[in-house]
């Protein structure tokens, strides 16, 4: 047996596609998904996004500064032309949020941002 014929594929139609393959392309897109949704929900402010940014030392409004970065990160992610860009600038935000909230002591939302972040570098790595 071929050791080709052991390698782990996933099913597309009629073709299969390797999972290394599905990976490079699916994790891109889904970081940029996330990207987009808590950018967009950070950025429409409600009362908790706003309690928390003010927890976190920034000032009123920011929320909509972080969550519009955060819609344009996960833009560049979801286009492949610019995805590795896209990783590159959703790793620099995540550690930027990383230290926002190791340095307010806000722990409750560490492992998420930390999760962020290994996907981001995870996402830089793909693209070489």
């Amino acid at each position: 047996m071929s050791l080709a014929r052991l390698r782990p594929t996933v099913e597309r139609g009629d073709h299969t596609m390797p999972v290394v393959q599905f990976i490079t392309v699916a994790l891109p897109v889904a970081l940029g998904l996330v990207m987009i949704g808590t950018g967009g929900a950070n950025f429409a402010g409600p009362s908790l996004a706003r309690q928390n940014f003010a927890l976190w030392g920034y000032p009123a409004g920011f929320h909509r500064v972080a969550g519009s970065v955060g819609v344009v990160i996960g833009l560049l992610l979801l286009i492949p032309l610019t995805s590795r860009v896209g990783a590159i600038a959703s790793a620099i935000f995540m550690f930027a949020a990383i230290a926002t909230l190791i340095r307010s002591r806000d722990w409750g939302h560490l492992p998420a941002a930390a999760i962020l972040m290994a996907a981001s570098a995870a996402a830089i790595a793909i693209h070489g």
